[in-house]
């Protein structure tokens, strides 16, 4: 005996009645391979659909990966951005932009330049100014400190400040135990005076040095002249070597000049014997 599904037994068990159970056969085939079918027809649907969403979405390096490939990160995904912040800094330079960095920096150094080497310059002049200043001040504590007279000689045609001191005599019954600028009678002489230091300002580049008496209304440009210490802390001059010292009235401006800038330094001398630079 044949067996039915469940959903067409009644046919089967009223066919005695209306028709003969061997013309039922066909149609009880069908209706037990029905389901089959319908499932097999949904299941190429639905494969169908895929592949056509599959086929519609171009392929770019933008879009989200296959969906075959369900380990590949995903366009916003932390793991992608990481990468593509990764391969950002990683980038380096081209070659356009070396040159052009290049470009600039050359610009830049040669606009520069001029006024680098003018500061240098004045820097060269304001420290001329402060040594000629030290040596005035070393020479003035120097007789003081020693009990002595000590002179500074200033010479333009060798470009030369020379400080010397006065030889302290040995005590005696009739010996000074300290000199006056007076006393001395040739400060070249070793055996009245020695040499302490000297200042060479010829080989200062572009530098300019003028030593000026007190007259009004700016003072004299002096080719030579002698400025003496005493131990007491007086101070007296001459502009003539053969000449007698006398006592500084007035201050004496040596003037330092940067002949490339026109930057002017000056040191005064005043009868004190302070030495400062102007301002």
């Amino acid at each position: 005996m044949n067996t039915f599904p469940a959903g067409i037994a009644w046919p089967v068990r009223l066919a005695p009645f209306f028709i003969a159970p061997q013309s039922l056969a066909p149609a009880a085939r069908f209706f037990e391979r029905f389901p089959m079918k319908f499932h097999n027809l949904a299941r190429i649907g639905q494969g169908t659909r895929l592949a056509f969403a599959r086929h519609s979405v171009r392929s770019s390096s933008w879009s989200r990966p296959a969906l075959g490939d369900p380990g590949g990160p995903r366009a916003c995904s932390p793991t992608w951005r990481a990468s593509r912040a990764r391969r950002r800094r990683a980038r380096g330079f081209t070659l356009p932009e070396l040159l052009a960095v290049v470009v600039l920096i050359g610009i830049l150094a040669a606009a520069a330049s001029p006024s680098f080497v003018n500061g240098m310059r004045d820097r060269r002049v304001n420290r001329t100014a402060m040594e000629i200043s030290g040596i005035y001040r070393l020479a003035r504590h120097q007789a003081m400190g020693r009990g002595t007279a000590v002179l500074v000689r200033w010479t333009a045609s060798t470009g030369e400040l020379e400080v010397r001191q006065a030889r302290v005599e040995p005590i005696g019954p009739d010996a000074m135990l300290s000199k006056n600028c007076k006393d001395v009678g040739n400060w070249l002489d070793p055996a009245e005076t020695e040499p302490v230091t000297r200042f060479d300002v010829t080989g200062i580049e572009l530098a300019a040095v003028e030593l000026r008496d007190p007259t009004d209304p700016d003072g004299v440009v002096r080719d030579t002249a002698d400025v003496c210490f005493t131990a007491r802390g007086r101070t007296f001059v001459r502009y003539d070597f053969g000449a007698e010292l006398v006592p500084l009235l007035g201050a004496i401006r040596v003037n330092v000049t940067n002949t490339g800038t026109g930057l002017l330094r000056s040191v005064f001398v005043p009868p004190n014997g302070v030495a400062r630079l102007g301002l």
